[in-house]
């Protein structure tokens, strides 16, 4: 059986509203009360504001946008991988994983 070539326009459309939809639910108690003292709040603005640039760049001819933002949604995720390791791998950690992936994804793949 021979793989679904032209779906893959459909998947990337799907990780990208997936990735804006997850950043967006999971990091909205942490934008309600606005510290603007807290890295966490600036971190979990950061993700969330890229995650959408993400989106846009993909109705974008170019892919700089897509790159970016994949660039910024990776390694902020990697560094909240970092700063929550507490000695054990759990249900809690790895989900910080998946937008580790998608933002190295979009990086490597931009708009294809």
């Amino acid at each position: 059986m021979q793989p679904f070539k032209s779906g893959q326009v459909v998947a990337m459309w799907l990780l990208r509203i997936s990735l804006v939809l997850f950043l967006f639910l999971s990091n909205i108690r942490s934008l309600s009360p606005i510290n603007l003292e807290s890295v966490r709040f600036y971190i979990t603005f950061a993700l969330v504001i890229f995650a959408v640039l993400l989106l846009v760049g993909g109705f974008m001819s170019k892919p700089g946008l897509t790159v970016i933002s994949g660039l910024i949604i990776f390694l902020l995720s990697g560094y909240q991988l970092v700063v929550l390791f507490n000695g054990r791998i759990d249900l809690d950690y790895t989900v910080h994983l998946f937008p580790l992936a998608i933002g190295f994804f979009f990086l490597c793949q931009g708009n294809k």
